[in-house]
């Protein structure tokens, strides 16, 4: 796939792709979602707590958290617009107070954002909600 595209505009579902092809890509035989795996294999926790593919989509400088980062100088908002990207929620007072503390004890933003970037894709909610 060329950089930028999403997993959604291939209209080929025999596209070779290791990540489509590890979390199940339905075969499209039919429209039901129950051609879907929706049970986490071992391969897949793997691969989102280990794989050099996902560390570069997160620290990539074109990427979302560079975005986010760019646009929210300030660290609570920062927090505010990575849990929202990555839960679809607002953070509550003791998530958002964690993160903002994490930010601004380490000494390098970019870095930090990255880190809490990460932690929040091997969360348990992030896990079972996408």
């Amino acid at each position: 796939m060329p950089e930028g595209s999403r997993a959604i505009q291939l209209w080929d579902s025999q596209v070779p792709h290791y990540m489509l092809k590890l979390f199940g890509r339905p075969s499209r035989v039919t429209a039901c979602d129950c051609e879907r795996i929706s049970e986490p294999t071992v391969g897949q926790v793997l691969h989102v707590l280990n794989s050099p593919v996902i560390h570069r989509k997160i620290s990539h400088a074109g990427g979302q958290v560079a975005e986010i980062l760019a646009s929210y100088p300030e660290n609570d908002h920062l927090v505010d617009e990575l849990y929202l990207t990555f839960f679809a929620r607002f953070p509550d007072s003791n998530e958002k107070k964690n993160g903002v503390e994490y930010i601004n004890s380490q000494p390098d933003r970019r870095h930090a954002a990255e880190d809490l970037s990460w932690s929040m894709m091997n969360s348990l909610e992030f896990m079972f909600n996408h």
